[in-house]
This record gives structure tokens, C-alpha cells and sequence, in this order.
């Protein structure tokens, strides 16, 4: 992002002296220096100047009326805005190293005695000038990548919201195709059919997942009660086909009523579960465990869901995409999905305060855990 034509964006250098004589020499040593140059006079000066403006580094004499340097770098180290400003402490006071440790206990990154030498000194101030630089640059980067995804995700949003209709009205004139129309093609055309209706669902799946990711995070979030283990029934209807053609054994223990979003926890469940039911291969009967237990995490207290199964495991080495969106560990024609759900997830848990990860090995099953803040609940 560029300033406006005319702005100097030069970051600001402070020196503070209560001697005239000695801010002129201390301008002239680096003046050549790509910044612009402020001086006060007295400490109280210096604090009004920082309250208005961001500095790059503070060149700050230590014996001054008044108000002192060390009483000036204390209250700099008392107020937010202030506190990280690198404060370079300039002096004719004893070399004693009592001094130099004081200052800097107050958060002074250097020390220096006068007659000052010139070149030093600059070479100093340049340092810290040069890190100011790249630190606003960084920030800026920041704010611009963080612009583009807020702009990406209202576009995302935007699009799987208003492609929604015309899915659902591509699939039901599909399946009004097939049904009036089934007997007056051949096998080959039964088969386009249903390819039709099958690449219209994937498509609303894909929409549907693209819809939720967006919306984490957009829209206000609704705390309500939650009855855990009427959730996990009700998750558990969804996959109820699934359930029968297996025969999946799925045990739920004693979930707590927790106070959440019903939405995004029920998002949760949805793919937790629907994961730990889908990644089979066929070598045994599929079994899910669902738990939650109390547990103190970080100093906070926490409710912790496992949702385990005894599936095909995941390969450490696609640790990094297992919650990465669009990211697919397996190929589509193994085992369906947009590679969403997972960011989903996650976008969610971190939202409200949780974390969710995973343990798991290749042919060993894989337990995820996701962990939530204690509001007010109460166990059914």
C-alpha cells in the first residue's frame, strides 16, 4: 500500500536533551540518516511528542532537570505505545556499571558516553533505524495478506451462497430426466444419468463446505446449550445408511450440555464423524468411540471430545495438510470429500477459545480431539 504522493513516510528519530548545543551536534552526526529528525528539550516534552507520534528509536541524555532519563525511559516502559520504542540512553555521568544496568532494567537497548563518537553513534542508530523499517514493512505485509483474505473470503462467500439455486435446480431437473425419461435410453445413457446426478451432488457437497468455511468467523456467533449426547444422535441419524451397509459399531459415552454455538459444534460432530466412519478400507468392521472428559489445558478449563476410530491412520508425512484447506490426503476416487471439512473445524475451535488436533499411525486408527472452554454447563 502506497502513501499518498507528497507524504513523507520517513520514521521519526527523537532526541532528547535539555542542551541546545548538544541536539545540534547530535542532528548534524545523522542527519545523513533516512529519517526525520525531532528533538526535545525536556522530558516532558519528549512524552508529549511520543503520545502523538511513532518513533524508531529515542536518543535520550540521562541528566536533565526536572525529570531525569531513567524517570523518562520508566514511565516510556508504563505506557503500551511506548514501551517497545528503543530507547538509546546518551550521558557524561560515571561509566560505572551500575548506570548501564539500570538502564537497562528500564528497557534501554544501549549506553553511550559522551564525547560521543560520531560514527558509532550513527552506526547504531542506523541498526535499529534499519529494524523499525522492516518491522513496518512486515506489519504492512500483514495488513495487506490479511485485506486480500477477508476480500477472498466475502468473494468465497459471496459465490457458494448465490451458486447454491441453480445447483439444487440442476439436480432435481436431472433426477426428472432419469425418472420420465430412464426408459427411452440405452445402459450408456443410464449411465450419464447418473453421472449427472452424482457430479450435481458432489458439487452442492463442495458448495456446501466452501459456505460453511466462509461464514466461521462472519457472521456473530449464538451461544446456546447444548445437549452433547441428543447432538451426537442426532449426527449419528444423518449417517444412518452408512451405519447399516458396514454395520459400524459406534459407542457414545456420557457427553456433557455444554454452553457453545449449536451450529458449529453440530459442524463438528458432522465431520469428525462422518471421517471416522469414511476412512475404512474394508479389513474390518468399522468402530467409533465419542468421549469427553475435564481437563485443565494451558491454565484453562477445558472440555475435551475424542471421537476415535480403528481405520486406515494417517501417514505423518501429510501432517501439515491435514487441516490445510482444499488440501486431499487420498485421491478423490478412494474416498469422497472437498478437503474443507477439517479447516472447517478448525477455523471453528479456534474461534471460540478450543484447539483440535489429532493422534494417529497408518493401519492403527486415528483419534481426534478437539477441546472447548467451560462456560456455564451442566452435565445431563
Amino acid at each position: 500500500m502506497s502513501a499518498p504522493a507528497g507524504t513523507d513516510i520517513r520514521p521519526n528519530i527523537l532526541i532528547v536533551d535539555d542542551r541546545r548545543e548538544n541536539l545540534l551536534a547530535t542532528e548534524k552526526i545523522l542527519k545523513h540518516l533516512n529519517a526525520k529528525l525531532h528533538s526535545a528539550s525536556s522530558g516532558n516534552e519528549a512524552l508529549s511528542f511520543l503520545l502523538r507520534h511513532k518513533c524508531a528509536v529515542v536518543l535520550l541524555d540521562v541528566q536533565m532537570p526536572e525529570m531525569d532519563g531513567f524517570e523518562v525511559a520508566m514511565l516510556m516502559q508504563e505506557h503500551d505505545e511506548m514501551r517497545n520504542i528503543p530507547v538509546i540512553f546518551v550521558t557524561a555521568i560515571s561509566k560505572e556499571e551500575k548506570y548501564a544496568t539500570h538502564a537497562a532494567q528500564l528497557g534501554a537497548v544501549d549506553y553511550v558516553f559522551k564525547p560521543v563518537n560520531a560514527e558509532i553513534l550513527k552506526s547504531k542508530v542506523k541498526v535499529y533505524l534499519d529494524l523499525y523499517i522492516q518491522r513496518e514493512q512486515i506489519l504492512e505485509l500483514n495488513r495487506e495478506l490479511r485485506q486480500s483474505n477477508e476480500e477472498l473470503e466475502r468473494f468465497a462467500f459471496i459465490c457458494s451462497h448465490d451458486m447454491q439455486e441453480p445447483l439444487r435446480m440442476m439436480n432435481s431437473y436431472a433426477g426428472l430426466l432419469k425418472e420420465r425419461y430412464s426408459s427411452l435410453v440405452d445402459e450408456r445413457g443410464q449411465r450419464y444419468f447418473k453421472f449427472i446426478t452424482s457430479s450435481a451432488r458432489n458439487m452442492q457437497k463442495m458448495v456446501a463446505d466452501v459456505l460453511n468455511f466462509s461464514r466461521v468467523g462472519r457472521e456473530e456467533i449464538h451461544y446456546d446449550l447444548v445437549d452433547c449426547n441428543q447432538l451426537a444422535a442426532e449426527v449419528l441419524e444423518e449417517f444412518d445408511e452408512v451405519l447399516r451397509k458396514t454395520d459400524a459399531r459406534v459407542i457414545v459415552g456420557d457427553l456433557p450440555t455444554i454452553r457453545t454455538s449449536p451450529t458449529l459444534i453440530r459442524l463438528l460432530f458432522q465431520n469428525l464423524i462422518g471421517n471416522a466412519l469414511k476412512f475404512h478400507d474394508g479389513s474390518r468392521t468399522p468402530e467409533v468411540r465419542i468421549e469427553a472428559e475435564t481437563t485443565n489445558r494451558n491454565g484453562a478449563s477445558m472440555w475435551v471430545f475424542s471421537i476415535v476410530d480403528n481405520g486406515i491412520g494417517i501417514d505423518p508425512k501429510f501432517a501439515d495438510k491435514v487441516f490445510a484447506v482444499f488440501q486431499r490426503i487420498h485421491r478423490k476416487e478412494e474416498y469422497s470429500g472437498t478437503g474443507i471439512g477439517l479447516s472447517t473445524c478448525k477455523k471453528f475451535v479456534e474461534l471460540v477459545g478450543g484447539e483440535i488436533w489429532y493422534e494417529s499411525a497408518p493401519g492403527e486408527g486415528t483419534a481426534f480431539f478437539f477441546a472447548l472452554p467451560r462456560n456455564s454447563e451442566s452435565r445431563p
